[in-house]
């Protein structure tokens, strides 16, 4: 019955309070390996991506925290807050909510109330808590300014996505019909996941990949270039697509494992996408 009540009182102190919690990965690396399941969803301003886990591995690199099985990496020197909230559409569910430093970046681990050994493996890290979100925790939303052609393009991909040329390099390796690996590699996270050759295009310039546990939106408006070029991957001869913003940032990289992508996208010497 104490049990019970604790669990309860547990509930009714997270309903209006945010909890900020330390930052060290070992804490995070004993809060997955008690998981039973969760769920990540990682936002960026050109990239969301869904993965739904059952792993237990996790493996503390010095600052970074990495869970081999999802070929996801967290730099805690990167990362700016730690809050644990009740998710506000279910009061069963918890989010726990990674922000960066530049607050550009965000993971959520969305993981059941029942979870109590992981819970109280967290419980025993707080730092402080806040009857509102810090503004540390909070994404921001707003893009950097574009010159005008720039926005042209933009608008002009939101209107019309197969006016962006990496549409076409994403549906041409479809066409060859084997998988797709996508590497995101930001301050804060990093990972490199492999999808089936299928997309779905979406209003406003969206092309989303999924396999068997995650989803991944790539937002191809926010991509203003893409180089190509030969590489060896995982020990196959692979074309590399490196993405970038109109900043020359890079955003993600497109491989597959053959050489006809490549050929594909020399085709067109200037490497733009229009």
């Amino acid at each position: 019955m104490g049990v019970k009540s604790s669990h309860h009182s547990l509930r009714d102190t997270l309903l209006d309070q945010y909890w900020e919690l330390k930052l060290n990965p070992q804490i995070y690396a004993d809060f997955f390996s008690e998981l039973n399941e969760f769920q990540i969803k990682i936002i960026g301003s050109e990239i969301a991506c869904m993965i739904n886990d059952v792993s237990h591995q996790a493996i503390v690199d010095e600052s970074f925290l990495c869970l081999p099985e999802i070929g996801l990496n967290i730099n805690f020197d990167e990362i700016g807050s730690c809050i644990l909230k009740l998710k506000q559409a279910d009061t069963c569910r918890l989010h726990l909510i990674f922000t960066s430093k530049k607050r550009n970046e965000q993971m959520q681990i969305e993981f059941a109330f029942n979870e109590e050994i992981s819970l109280k493996t967290l419980s025993k890290h707080l730092l402080k808590t806040q009857d509102c979100i810090p503004s540390a925790a909070q994404l921001k939303t707003k893009r950097r300014a574009v010159c005008t052609k720039c926005k042209e393009r933009r608008d002009e991909t939101r209107a019309n996505i197969s006016s962006n040329r990496l549409y076409h390099i994403i549906s041409f390796a479809c066409f060859l019909d084997q998988e797709i690996w996508i590497t995101y590699n930001n301050e804060m996270i990093s990972f490199t996941k492999s999808f089936p050759p299928n997309k779905e295009s979406s209003p406003d310039g969206i092309i989303s990949l999924a396999n068997s546990d995650c989803v991944i939106a790539l937002d191809i408006a926010e991509v203003f270039n893409t180089i190509s070029h030969e590489s060896c991957f995982e020990g196959e001869a692979s074309t590399v697509v490196n993405c970038y913003n109109s900043h020359g940032e890079n955003l993600f990289n497109l491989i597959q494992q053959n050489t006809e992508l490549y050929d594909m996208c020399s085709l067109d010497k200037n490497e733009g996408c229009h």
